[in-house]
């Protein structure tokens, strides 16, 4: 049987029964009044735990409190403290210290993720930009500019933005997922190869 207790609030009558995962899973506890459920699970890029409230018929999870795990205090306290967290939430949804930790677990999110593929982005562009050099250069000595060299040269940088997600994909997985990483790759190459050429079109306008 799967473990339960009850956590309460301890300025009101709000209460919560929670349930523990027996098996592994990605939640760690759950539970349910009438209006939602609310889901205990570890965040996959940051030391945070999320509490989720998913509103009764709704397919939709909003974070509504994030409580940082660290190494010392262990993950029972984590859990402890996030399930004291779902009640201070449902008592005022509006509590700035709730909303203080969700802001910083979302930094922090941010930042990881930005450490991982902005670098990815900037190499894309470059490439892109001098994938489009080398097609604006071809078009000039061929007396071809004009819009042909812009839309040559684009398409160049498009190419190359799927062939570098799918490079980047086979040495390290997206934190964004797979359509963030093709996104973030793809447009970058893109835009680069894009505002190359676009230069070239206003010095050369043929």
């Amino acid at each position: 049987m799967t473990a339960t207790d009850d956590t309460e609030s301890a300025t009101s009558s709000t209460y919560l029964i929670w349930e523990d995962a027996e098996n592994e899973t990605w939640w760690l506890s759950r539970s349910h009044d009438d209006a939602a459920a609310y889901i205990l699970a570890p965040d996959s890029i940051t030391r945070h735990l999320l509490v989720l409230r998913q509103a009764s018929g709704s397919s939709r999870f909003k974070v509504i409190a994030a409580v940082y795990s660290d190494q010392e205090n262990g993950l029972s306290s984590a859990v402890a403290e996030a399930k004291r967290a779902a009640i201070k939430w449902i008592g005022d949804p509006k509590s700035s210290l709730i909303k203080s930790g969700v802001r910083t677990w979302r930094m922090q999110r941010w930042t990881k993720i930005a450490l991982r593929e902005v670098p990815l982005a900037l190499i894309s562009s470059f490439i892109g930009c001098v994938l489009a050099f080398f097609v604006a250069a071809f078009f000039i000595m061929t007396e071809v500019t004009g819009w042909p060299m812009v839309a040559v040269g684009t398409l160049l940088g498009l190419s190359s933005g799927w062939l570098l997600k799918w490079a980047a994909d086979r040495k390290f997985t997206s934190l964004m997922g797979p359509f963030g990483r093709f996104v973030t790759v793809t447009g970058s190459a893109t835009l680069g190869a894009f505002l190359t050429v676009s230069v070239f079109f206003v010095l050369f306008p043929g």
